[in-house]
């Protein structure tokens, strides 16, 4: 078998698509499906040099675990609805999201999450966008299946990492419970049907630049998280940067009135994509992440 570094798109896309799965065809709501779990057992025996650390699985096990126990408890509840995948009909593609849970009373719509301190204290600061346009993706749906609206968006965040000693010690922004509501702004319903509009065109437009040119489209840097590049003023003979800086003028000017200016230099580090580098699982057969990271 070639190297699945070397393997195209196309090449993948036409091994697995001789693959008869009618057998493994689900029908839900008018729709079909492929059983995930077999699918992905196909693509492995096809491609096995696709790998995943297992230990980065534990996670996933502990969100799905919390969904799990989430669905139990709210069984009876029916001023809840819990775990449930609702569809809508774009540009002639069908789309669909699972919501965690609606409280139908309140109208509010909350999304469990399992994760780090980090990530939590980042959200409260800057705000996660990726959080904020899935609950109102999550809300749209909702509207289109019942005719109800949602008043209210809530991420309930789980820290996995969260340390009491560890909140003692810092205090700040260090969150003070391992659980975290956090409130999530509820778009209009215009900024909603627009926001889906733009990313099914965006989808549908790869693939057909792809049928056609055998391409697929960059990821942004917002989709691959990039950090922000940086400028570090080093010494010579010292291992850390005197400075670390945002842009080359601020270093130049640091440099300017420095008293051993003549031993500084400036080194701009790039920023690190981290969802590429520690995230994605298929980092490794990318062409734009491997020509960067030469």
């Amino acid at each position: 078998m070639a190297d699945n570094k070397e393997l195209t798109y196309k090449e993948v896309w036409d091994n697995l698509s001789k693959i008869d799965c009618s057998d493994k065809v689900e029908k839900k709501m008018n729709l079909s499906y492929l059983s995930w779990a077999w699918a992905w057992g196909v693509l492995q025996e096809h491609y096995d040099k696709l790998t995943i650390d297992v230990s980065d699985e534990i996670w996933k096990l502990l969100g799905q675990s919390v969904h799990t126990i989430l669905e139990r408890a709210n069984e009876n509840n029916e001023d809840t609805i819990t775990e449930q995948r609702m569809f809508a009909t774009v540009k002639d593609w069908t789309i669909s999201g699972q919501t965690d849970s609606i409280d139908v009373k309140s109208k509010t719509l909350k999304d469990y999450k399992v994760t780090s301190v980090w990530s939590i204290v980042s959200a409260l600061k800057e705000g996660k966008a990726e959080w904020e346009q899935q609950l109102n993706i999550y809300a749209y749906l909702y509207t289109k299946n019942t005719g109800k609206t949602i008043d209210q968006l809530n991420i309930i965040a789980i820290a996995r990492d969260w340390n009491k000693n560890q909140y003692l010690r810092s205090g700040g922004d260090y969150p003070p419970s391992p659980i975290t509501v956090l409130n999530i702004d509820l778009w209009s319903d215009e900024e909603q049907e627009a926001f889906i509009n733009q990313r099914v065109s965006i989808h549908q437009e790869a693939e057909v630049d792809y049928l056609i040119n055998d391409k697929l489209p960059l990821c942004t840097d917002a989709e691959r998280w990039r950090r922000k590049d940086t400028y570090r003023v080093e010494k010579k003979g010292r291992k850390s940067a005197v400075r670390v800086l945002d842009t080359q003028e601020e270093a130049d000017k640091y440099m300017d009135g420095h008293k051993d200016s003549k031993l500084l230099k400036v080194v701009e580090a790039k920023g690190e994509c981290v969802r590429c580098a520690n995230y994605c699982d298929v980092a490794e057969f990318c062409n734009q992440y491997n020509e960067e990271s030469k």
